[in-house]
């Protein structure tokens, strides 16, 4: 995945496929937010449009329960219909217990405030992935 493949009309489309997502995620979350920590929340419409992607940057590595406080707070204020949320860190692409821990911090706070989630991705310097499909469904 990488966004040098996205459309230039990719704001017009929706983010059901996986592919374009992944592409998307490439783009919004940039090198040196992997490098440093982050926490990406794209927020979407009713249709799966980006919106706005917000990036928080400079946190260093994840803590899923200050994970848990920034993603409820700022998902309280904005009410979007639906998100895509992505842990940038360096290291290496491999999922690890803190990714799945915050990708369940996704799922549960999401749940909670009735926003549906659309996929939750791990974006580090060497690739971006997303978290399997099947832990949100089993959620």
């Amino acid at each position: 995945m990488t966004f040098e493949n996205l459309p230039q009309n990719f704001r017009d489309l929706s983010l059901d496929d996986p592919v374009l997502r992944g592409d998307a995620v490439d783009l919004f979350v940039g090198l040196a937010d992997r490098e440093n920590g982050c926490l990406s929340v794209v927020l979407l419409d009713a249709d799966h449009r980006a919106l706005q992607p917000i990036v928080i940057g400079d946190m260093g590595p994840a803590i899923p329960e200050s994970v848990r406080y920034v993603l409820r707070t700022l998902l309280e204020e904005t009410r979007p219909p639906a998100v895509v949320i992505t842990l940038g860190r360096d290291g290496s692409p491999l999922f690890t217990d803190t990714d799945r821990a915050v990708h369940q911090v996704a799922v549960d706070t999401c749940r909670e405030l009735d926003i549906t989630l659309l996929g939750t991705y791990v974006a580090t310097e060497h690739c971006v992935r997303e978290l399997p499909d099947h832990l949100r469904l089993a959620s």
